[in-house]
């Protein structure tokens, strides 16, 4: 795997500098010589050449990144993927102008030279990027692939409890968490904070896993009224690969049902997808109720859009796993 990855990462870094000296030389000519292009194309002169100027500038910007990413390219996907939609954007953008009778046909040229033809390169290098980390994540489940016991004893709370101490005065319910800019992650914690006492008077404790550092999830707990939880950071995600929590699949992530659910999330709570920072944003969720160093019970999600069954997974009584998904009526 590591040398079909470093043979691939070899094409995508001249790949990378290749489009970094492009968008930047485009970037000098539209700055330095603004009419160039539209005399190249015999057209008009806009009125505000000083807008295409920043048009040139924003392509130069974006060709900076292109060589400073080009070292590490599947670790450094994030600058692919903002280029890859802008250029899918103005794309789309064009196409509606142009069947409108708006744009002449004579800028296909500059859109094909200037996005059409990076899409599928830089395409290639997302599913790479994605590929390498989930085959990654799999091997690293296996080589630590720890005792639970080992795990509880391994990990510490905020409060500097380890997860095998807790487990041993109560029932804990371990939730990992997504990214907190997520829509889901937002509504998780929005249940959790109507449900925190009903879950507590089972005589079930709330710990809280999540992928940034302490101090940001001191204030995103705040927000929810939850500062008091115990809490892991956890931002390498070990514990989550501890518990077989993998990085989703693109439909897990992205599919329909995530796009509807973040949709009626956001028009009736206002939950607006925000940054993720630098936690993984293909993370899976999952609870986990542990009582004595033992899972008794467990769901894992099959979307990131699923809404676990808090209240049966908070209950000691009955031991089982749960992964199927309860919606909102």
């Amino acid at each position: 795997m590591s040398i079909t990855f470093a043979r691939h990462t070899t094409w995508f870094k001249s790949i990378l500098i290749i489009a970094g000296i492009y968008h930047i030389l485009w970037g000098i000519s539209v700055i330095f010589f603004p009419c160039f292009w539209f005399d190249l194309c015999a057209l008009s002169h806009p009125n505000y050449l000083q807008i295409w100027q920043v048009v040139g500038l924003y392509e130069m910007i974006f060709g900076v990144g292109f060589l400073i990413v080009s070292s590490n390219p599947l670790r450094h996907w994030r600058v692919v993927f903002m280029a890859f939609f802008t250029k899918l954007f103005i794309i789309a953008g064009f196409t509606y102008f142009y069947l409108k009778g708006e744009e002449p046909a004579v800028i296909f040229n500059m859109i094909l030279s200037n996005h059409i033809i990076w899409l599928i390169p830089f395409g290639i290098i997302l599913y790479n990027a994605y590929r390498h980390q989930y085959l990654l994540d799999n091997e690293i489940i296996h080589l630590n692939n720890l005792k639970t016991e080992e795990l509880l004893d391994f990990y510490e709370t905020n409060h500097h409890d380890s997860l095998k101490e807790l487990s041993f005065k109560q029932p804990i319910m371990l939730v990992f968490l997504r990214y907190f800019g997520c829509t889901f992650c937002k509504e998780t914690l929005w249940i959790l904070e109507k449900l925190q006492s009903k879950i507590e008077s089972k005589g079930t404790k709330i710990v809280l896993v999540h992928l940034h550092t302490e101090m940001e999830a001191a204030a995103e707990f705040k927000k929810y009224h939850l500062e008091d939880l115990d809490r892991i950071s956890d931002p390498e995600s070990m514990l989550y690969k501890g518990f077989h929590l993998r990085r989703g699949t693109l439909s897990q992530v992205l599919g329909f049902k995530v796009w509807w659910r973040g949709i009626y999330l956001w028009l009736t709570k206002g939950a607006f997808l925000s940054s993720s920072g630098d936690a993984d944003v293909f993370q899976m969720p999952g609870i986990f109720l542990i009582c004595k160093g033992e899972i008794i019970k467990e769901y894992k999600y099959l979307s990131v859009a699923d809404i676990p069954p808090y209240m049966d997974l908070a209950s000691a009584s009955q031991q089982t796993k749960l992964n199927f998904c309860i919606f909102p009526i």
